[in-house]
Parts: structure tokens; C-alpha cells; sequence
């Protein structure tokens, strides 16, 4: 118990980490830096020494203010329409699921608001100077404000020459897309259930229902919201849901046990109309999966993306799959979640490929031996057979030639690649 509020404050940063990774909001809060900037002059002039007013006076600043207005605009203009021309190339390379992965990426969202808030700054400055809200003294800081802001913009031209080198390749796509099932995955191995308790650890199997508030996909569970109402309730929450699950307005979502009174906790089972991968594993890896299938059409037929991506499959459940060395504590003691099904997640990662690459030998030979690895480290169970099982079906479709079923026997069977 006394690790929730801890957490709290952790699904908190959380939060404001997913607020900070929207382009618009990381635009607005440097570009109200930037203004708060042009403001201070005139309240640090006082500080200024004697000897820098006569060498810097508004003649020497506003050149330097002239040159950032009339070009910064031009440059953030430009590197917003490379952003969405490369997002839409990849989405078409790809999927679109990964336009989603790709909006968030912070570099390209930090230069593209460090350029806006460069022009914010010296056309504001401008203004005030044309308005005679500086003095003679304030130049001096205008100016040092300046060139502190010209080296943020070379530097970040500096890195964004650097990023444009990747930004619209597919690598980068996939690597984004891989970056962003990691985490979710990493935290899923770490804190199973999300910090919650086995469903088996509640007693009882009535209890008073808690509803949907509106249709849409599971988003998140807000773990430390709901623990901190049960704890006041003195209830337990079974959760009968998980993020990714599509829900309608007024199902069942969970259930209450020793509390008749739903009050907020249907708020805190957050429900939108898109699913997003911030707890929702199988989403994560969807992006992964659907790049495969989408290399693998006959518009685009290049096997050699859809055998890298299975490779990032079977690196990414191969972690995810790891034992951990301690038993991870149960953080949220009144909040019983369902174990993330492992099996499912290996069928969403790789029975899309297998029956679209059923026809080529190595495409499927290194699906099914990525299956059989993955499913000797989880545990064969009758899941993972039968998956097992529907890929060498796929394969005895796809191949027609006995050659080809040897070549994906020794594929299936070998011990590397």
C-alpha cells in the first residue's frame, strides 16, 4: 500500500510524458518560452553593464531579429511538409497503424517547434522594439538572448540535417515501430497485470457491475486511481477487460466485490475510438507485423523486409518471454487484472505472415522456426501447437515442389539462420 502513491506520481509523469509527445502542445510551450524571453528584456536591463550599452544598441539587434523572422517560418514550413510527406510514404511502405508511432516522434517534434519558436522570438522582439517598449538597455539583452537562440537553431539544423537522413526510410519506421512494442513490452515483463493482483485472488464471483461509459477500445487502466478508490471503499476491483479490447457503451468492464456503488470507476477504465499502444501489447506489435504482411503483396514483393521484421518479432518476445530474477511485487492489491495472454500475442505476431508468405520457402521456414524457439522458451502448450500446427498447414498450401518442403523442413529445424 504504500508503494501506490509512489506510483501515482509515476502514472502521473506518465501522463504528462504522453501530453508532451503531441506536436502542438511541444510547439506551444517553446513558443511561450520564447515570448516570456522577448518580455523579460526589460525587467534585467537593470543588470546590464555600463560598458556593453554603447556596444550593443537596437541598431546592432534588429538585423540579427530581421534575419530569424523572415527565415525561420520558411524553414518550419518546409520541415513540416517533409514530416508529412516521409509519415505518408512510410504509411503507404507500411501500414497505417504506424503514422501513429511515428507522430510521436519527439526529435522531429522538438526541432520543428525549437525553428517556430525561434520565429515566435524574434518577431515578438521586433515588435516590442517597434513599439518602444525597450529601452536603450534592453537591446543588450535582446542581443544575448539572440545569439543564445542563433546556436540553439544551428544545432538543431545541425541534428534535423542528420535525421532527415533516416526520417523517411523504412528502416526508421520499423525501428520506431520496434522501439515503441519494447517498452510496452519491458513494462508488461516488470509489472505483470500493471501493478495489479491475479483474478484468482479475489474471493467470489458476484459482485456489482461496472459499465462501459461509452463504446470504443480499451486505452488504459489508470491503476493508481482505481486502487486509491477502492482502498476508500473499502472494495476490490476485478477487471474484466484489457486495453485493446473493444468495448460498447454499457457492457460489463469489471466488477466491484464488497462495494455496491460504481461511482467514478468507470473513468478510470479509459476508453477512446482509436487503440493506442501505451499498455495495449498486441496493438504494439501489430505495426510490426502488418509492415510484414504489406512487404510481402504482390504490389511491393520484397521478402527481405517481412524476414527483418520476423526477426524483430522473435527479439522482442524472446525478452518479453524472459523469466524475471524476483517475482515482481503486486502494487495494486485491490485491483485484479487478467494475465496478458503470451500465446495470443504470438499468434498476432506471426500468423499474418505465415499465410501471406506461404509460397515463399525462407519467409515461412524462419516464421515457423522464430514460432517453435519462442514457444520452447514460453512452455508448448495446446495454444502454441495449434499455431504450430495452422503454419505448417500454410506451408503445405504455399509450397508446391518437394524441394521447397525440405528447404523450409531445414528452416523450420535449424538451429540458427
Amino acid at each position: 500500500m504504500r508503494l501506490a502513491p509512489k506510483l501515482g506520481v509515476s502514472e502521473t509523469w506518465q501522463s504528462i510524458g504522453r501530453i508532451s509527445r503531441i506536436l502542438w502542445v511541444r510547439v506551444a510551450l517553446i513558443s511561450a518560452l520564447s515570448l516570456a524571453a522577448s518580455l523579460s528584456a526589460p525587467f534585467v536591463e537593470a543588470f546590464v553593464p555600463a560598458s556593453w550599452k554603447q556596444r550593443f544598441s537596437e541598431e546592432t539587434t534588429l538585423p540579427i531579429l530581421n534575419v530569424l523572422a523572415s527565415s525561420l517560418l520558411a524553414v518550419a514550413t518546409f520541415s513540416l511538409g517533409i514530416m508529412v510527406s516521409s509519415h505518408r510514404a512510410l504509411a503507404e511502405q507500411t501500414t497505417p497503424r504506424v503514422h501513429q508511432i511515428l507522430m510521436e516522434d519527439t526529435r522531429t517534434q522538438t526541432v520543428i517547434a525549437t525553428f517556430i519558436g525561434g520565429f515566435v522570438y524574434a518577431l515578438s522582439s521586433i515588435i516590442l522594439f517597434r513599439a518602444q517598449v525597450y529601452g536603450d538597455d534592453a537591446a543588450v539583452v535582446v542581443f544575448t538572448i539572440s545569439t543564445v537562440v542563433v546556436l540553439v537553431i544551428v544545432l538543431s539544423l545541425i541534428r534535423w540535417i542528420e535525421h532527415l537522413s533516416r526520417i523517411g526510410s523504412l528502416t526508421y519506421a520499423l525501428d520506431q515501430a520496434e522501439t515503441s512494442a519494447e517498452r510496452v513490452l519491458a513494462e508488461l515483463r516488470h509489472r505483470p497485470r500493471y501493478g495489479g493482483a491475479n483474478c484468482d485472488a479475489v474471493e467470489g464471483e458476484n459482485g456489482t457491475v461496472i459499465q462501459a461509459a461509452r463504446s470504443g477500445f480499451v486505452l488504459r487502466l489508470q491503476m493508481a486511481e482505481l486502487q486509491s478508490q477502492a482502498s476508500q471503499d473499502d472494495c476490490h476491483v476485478v477487471i474484466d477487460v484489457m486495453p485493446g479490447d473493444h468495448v460498447l457503451e454499457g457492457q460489463r468492464v469489471a466488477r466491484l466485490v464488497g462495494c455496491d456503488r460504481p461511482g467514478a470507476y468507470p473513468e478510470h477504465i479509459v476508453i477512446g475510438s482509436k487503440r493506442s499502444h501505451d499498455q495495449d501489447p498486441s496493438y504494439a506489435l501489430q505495426a510490426l507485423r502488418e509492415s510484414a504482411s504489406k512487404a510481402l503483396s504482390p504490389g511491393i514483393n520484397d521478402p527481405g523486409t517481412a524476414i527483418e521484421v520476423v526477426a524483430r518479432l522473435e527479439r522482442l518476445l524472446w525478452a518479453s518471454f524472459a523469466s524475471v530474477e524476483k517475482t515482481p511485487a503486486v502494487v495494486f492489491d485491490r485491483i485484479h487484472v487478467l494475465d496478458v495472454d503470451r500465446s495470443a500475442l504470438l499468434a498476432t505476431s506471426f500468423l499474418q505472415i505465415a499465410r501471406d508468405g506461404k509460397h515463399l520457402e525462407d519467409v515461412i521456414g524462419r516464421t515457423a522456426r522464430a514460432v517453435t524457439r519462442l514457444s520452447e522458451r514460453l512452455g508448448e502448450d495446446t495454444a502454441t501447437a495449434a499455431l504450430l500446427n495452422d503454419i505448417d498447414a500454410y506451408a503445405n498450401d504455399g509450397l508446391t515442389t518437394e524441394g521447397e518442403r525440405r528447404r523450409y523442413d531445414k528452416y523450420r529445424m535449424a538451429s540458427d539462420y
